[in-house]
């Protein structure tokens, strides 16, 4: 677990000046600081903590927020199958899996003995984890103060897109990954960017089959 803690280093520095702008923003749409710690502590997912905002801010139902958020997420019911073969153990570990995490674990648990794999990805989990929920804290209650810096707020949200290239870099060597980021790219050029996550995800699937 403590190689896992170390690891989690780069993915918590670049979670936490996006939770910020999360707590921000959900602040900003109307929210109440603790709601917004509420749902970065429930849900741990990026994209669709930030779409769930701001279909509440727009007087979407809840549950309908809920579920369109759900479906947002829809590409991490890839991530499970992919790593299946490298990780064993409770399947609350699932509850850790984003993008980032995901990528990481891919690259360093074939590297590891077995029996280190659970405590290892619980290592990463939990880092990201407390990182993304003292950056959503942080946020939400410095709101009002850091509104003063709106340049400030634009450019904490390019951290995470700039992380996750930096841990994608060494599975580039993989043809089954350029395959999958290329029909990822193609959709999203051709504005199928949803479809694009759930093909790239599926080829990603098929390539990592025992």
């Amino acid at each position: 677990m403590k190689e896992g803690l170390q690891a989690a280093w780069p993915v918590a520095l670049g979670y936490f000046p996006v939770a910020v702008a999360f707590g921000m923003l959900g602040v900003g749409a109307g929210l109440s600081p603790w709601t917004v710690a509420l749902i970065s502590l429930l849900v741990f997912a990026g994209a669709a903590q930030f779409a769930l905002v701001g279909l509440l801010a727009t007087g979407t139902p809840p549950l309908l927020s809920a579920l369109l958020a759900l479906l947002l997420n829809l590409r991490h019911a890839f991530y499970g199958p992919v790593l299946k073969p490298y990780l064993t153990g409770s399947p609350l570990l699932a509850f850790f899996l984003t993008d980032e995490v995901f990528a990481l674990a891919l690259h360093r648990l074939p590297e590891l003995p077995e029996g280190k794999r659970p405590g290892f990805f619980l290592g990463l989990g939990l880092g990201a984890y407390a990182s993304w929920n003292l950056g959503t804290l942080t946020g939400a209650l410095g709101a009002q103060g850091l509104k003063a810096f709106p340049a400030l707020a634009q450019g904490l949200t390019f951290a995470l897109p700039a992380l996750f290239f930096l841990l994608a870099l060494p599975h580039l060597k993989n043809p089954v990954a350029l395959l999958a980021g290329g029909v990822a790219l193609a959709c999203h050029l051709g504005g199928e960017t949803a479809l694009g996550l759930l093909l790239a995800g599926a080829i990603g699937l098929w390539g990592g089959r025992p």
